[in-house]
């Protein structure tokens, strides 16, 4: 595959980066000067920290893609981590790490005198992408609890700069993108193969799946969620065996387990989105994504239109004494249309507590991340459960209603926009794709956002270590081979 992005000239010219470098040691040693009298000022070391870092930063920058591969391979087997005294978490090892090349792009950019290729920063997912960023910044001004807010905003930035703005900046071909998810895949693979063992030894209950993912997995719901958005590069890459006519039997064999892990997660969203990406995969093929989009449009407002009329949600309050938690799936599958699924009906508590919130705070909402704070003076007793204490102090568990409650309308709609876009985007690059293999990884990423959106509609999982990275890295791809595309149809000579 060509070289395409010397063509598009990502790269600032030689005498212009040749400036930027001696700015930016000019900026070291400006830095190293300040922190030595600060060290001298106040008796401690601690100060250097910060050039020691920046030198460290300079030095991986024409190595970081080894960090970069490096955090695929760790995501599976990130843990939640607290600091008791502070009340803080993070993910070990994954969040560091994404820090740390957050820097490395921010140098990257300063580089490249914070520019990027005209057919990225144009592209409408990067439009929204910066607006989606600015409303946020504008909800976190306004929010209820700032410093909250902040700590939201300043982690969607260290997903989004070394995932989507990254891989823009170092991609060059296709078998660079297959690497990343490959190594994605094959370390997730053996978490899989580990959970299914330990599982195995508790007889596959139901009641097991909750504490044998763990140290690795928060719960069944984070294990289930990366293994199913995983999955159709899995299977993209079964195909792309079959094309070059390799042996894939293990490529088979991973794809199975994956399917069993699964489906012994017992997680209901994460096993239904695989039959949505699989209906989504009939849509892509045969260009129905708009119409698709239009007909569950109009379901979606007459549906939420019929239950607010006359107050015609209140009819589905759940039975306290009924509504309890499951051990058996079989009984849950059950109780959840039966609306006696203590987990769907606390959902329905909180969702009806985030419509309560919606009325008062319509435009701005209350501010990025928190919803907690401030959704227990909004319930609605009569949708109570056993669990509404919340001591997990979890969120809404709908992603598109958190956004609405927590960054208003505006957020809102930004963020349907976004969701709308790189599904239409997907489809039109599936369809422009001269390269059989590049058709593969633009369907599977295009699979992988149904099954993300899905998800989304009774989970909060975007700002999840074990999700986040994949919905930015995804429309990192869909990027890539629109500037690809666009490159082609002008020197089609370059692609034979």
């Amino acid at each position: 595959m060509p070289d395409f992005l010397k063509e598009i000239n990502l790269v600032t010219k030689a005498g212009k980066v040749a400036a930027v470098d001696v700015l930016l040691f000019r900026g070291l040693l400006t830095i190293i000067v300040i922190t030595v009298i600060a060290c001298i000022f106040l008796e401690s070391f601690i100060p250097m920290i910060a050039p020691m870092l920046i030198i460290m930063l300079t030095a991986v920058l024409d190595d970081f893609r080894k960090i970069f591969y490096t955090l695929f391979a760790v995501l599976p087997f990130s843990t939640e981590f607290y600091f008791e005294s502070s009340g803080l978490g993070t993910d070990i090892p994954s969040e560091p790490i994404m820090i740390f090349l957050t820097g490395i792009t921010v140098l990257l950019l300063l580089r490249n005198g914070l520019r990027m290729h005209v057919h990225y920063m144009n592209h409408p997912i990067m439009i929204l992408i910066v607006l989606h960023i600015f409303w946020m910044a504008v909800t976190t001004v306004n929010s209820t609890f700032p410093i909250i807010s902040l700590k939201l905003l300043a982690a969607k930035l260290w997903y989004i700069l070394p995932f989507l703005i990254l891989p823009l900046l170092f991609i060059i071909k296709t078998s660079e993108i297959q690497k990343s998810y490959r190594i994605l895949y094959i370390f997730l693979f053996i978490s899989i193969v580990i959970v299914l063992i330990r599982h195995a030894f508790e007889g596959f209950t139901f009641a097991a799946s909750y504490h044998v993912v763990r140290p690795f997995f928060r719960n069944h719901v984070n294990y289930a969620a990366i293994s199913v958005v995983a999955l159709p590069f899995v299977w993209a890459a079964y195909q792309s065996n079959k094309l070059k006519g390799v042996s894939n039997y293990l490529t088979g064999f991973i794809f199975l387990i994956f399917i069993v892990g699964i489906y012994f997660s017992f997680t209901r969203a994460a096993i239904l989105s695989m039959l949505f990406a699989a209906i989504g995969w009939y849509i892509i093929k045969k260009r129905w994504i708009r119409q698709s989009l239009t007909i569950l449009g109009i379901f979606a407002f007459f549906g939420i239109s019929w239950l607010m009329w006359n107050n015609r949600y209140m009819d589905f309050t759940p039975e306290f004494e009924k509504t309890i938690t499951h051990t058996e799936f079989d009984n849950l599958l059950e109780a959840t249309y039966k609306l006696e699924d203590i987990s769907s009906m606390e959902r329905l508590y909180r969702w009806m507590a985030g419509i309560e919130m919606i009325r008062d705070k319509f435009w701005l909402g209350y501010g990025p991340g928190t919803f907690y704070s401030n959704y227990k003076s909004y319930v609605i007793a009569s949708f109570q459960t056993y669990v509404s204490d919340n001591p997990e102090q979890s969120g809404i568990h709908n992603y598109y209603l958190m956004t609405w409650v927590e960054q208003g309308f505006v957020g809102f709609m930004i963020l349907l926009a976004l969701c709308f876009t790189v599904l239409i985007c997907g489809e039109n690059l599936y369809h422009a794709c001269r390269d059989a293999e590049d058709k593969l990884m633009v369907m599977a990423a295009t699979l992988a956002f149904i099954i993300i959106f899905s998800m989304c509609l009774i989970n909060d999982l975007i700002e999840t270590d074990k999700v986040g990275p994949f919905f930015f890295f995804n429309m990192a791809i869909l990027l890539f081979y629109h500037a690809k595309q666009k490159v082609a149809v002008a020197n089609p000579s370059k692609f034979g």
